[in-house]
């Protein structure tokens, strides 16, 4: 494994060694978690837009009806 050195704001370095210490795990270790989903996250989202600018570049665009049915599936699901 490669080290890696951060300087961390004071109130980040403390919420990290608190959650370490309650979850029995060390912060290098949740740091590396965290990371690792950061860097998962990015490259999903980094790849979904390079898809949407793909497609737009071919001029395929949601119609009005399937934005709206989107909008309102995602209203009803954070109604409830």
């Amino acid at each position: 494994m490669t080290g890696i050195s951060l300087n961390l704001p004071e109130d980040l370095s403390n919420s990290l060694a608190d959650l370490a210490k309650t979850s029995g795990q060390t912060a290098s270790y949740l740091a590396v978690d965290v990371l690792r989903d950061y860097i998962e996250h990015e490259k999903v989202l980094t790849s979904q837009i390079e898809q949407a600018v793909e497609e737009a570049d071919q001029g395929k665009f949601a119609t009005d009806e399937q934005v709206a049915a989107t909008r309102a599936r995602r209203w009803n699901s954070n109604a409830g």
